[in-house]
């Protein structure tokens, strides 16, 4: 009877919950920030002549790969909507941004920078508080599907504010410098 109480008593402890929080160099937030800001890319359809086992089981061959080597995972059905909202106002949030009523922070969010014409002035409140509320999403989502630690989170939105302001916003825009201060990209 005194072993079944010990092989119980194990058994539980192996049933202990253990969070793990994994770090992620700078260099794959980035690859992260560029797979997710970027445009949506077209689908590539496959071309004939390709067999089923060598395209198909070679890609499922090298996600098994990927989750191994631990590189962040940019896919989920959260970050895939996120993207496609994103995707659906893109154009809209580059012109406001080029025209310089809305400004790119070094926190990766937007804010209002110079007052845009009262007859629009409803509209680009609106695409800055969904585009906010969609990258405020988009870290959440990235930072829970990963187990980020979340001493990260600030690594996270600076990377992803730098990708932004280098790769995906307009000359003529308003960008935060690291140190705070406003400049126009050039």
């Amino acid at each position: 009877m005194k072993w079944l109480a010990v092989v119980l008593l194990v058994s539980l402890a192996a049933c202990a919950i253990v969070n793990v929080y994994v770090t992620f160099p700078e260099e794959k937030i980035k690859q992260a920030a560029d797979d997710l800001l970027g445009p949506a890319e077209p689908v590539k359809p496959k071309t004939p002549g390709q067999s089923f086992f060598r395209f198909d089981f070679t890609a499922a061959a090298w996600a098994q790969e990927v989750g191994i080597s631990r590189d962040l995972k940019t896919s989920s059905p959260v970050l895939d909507e996120i993207k496609r909202l994103r995707d659906s106002w893109r154009d809209k949030i580059d012109q406001y941004k080029a025209k310089g009523y809305l400004g790119e922070t070094n926190n990766f969010s937007l804010v209002l920078k110079d007052p845009p014409p009262a007859s629009i002035a409803a509209e680009v409140k609106n695409y800055l508080e969904k585009e906010n509320q969609q990258r405020q999403a988009m870290i959440a989502e990235l930072m829970k599907i990963n187990k980020a630690d979340p001493s990260q989170e600030k690594t996270f939105r600076t990377i992803f504010a730098e990708v932004m302001i280098n790769k995906y916003t307009p000359s003529g825009a308003w960008i935060q410098e690291a140190d705070g201060t406003w400049v126009r990209k050039k």
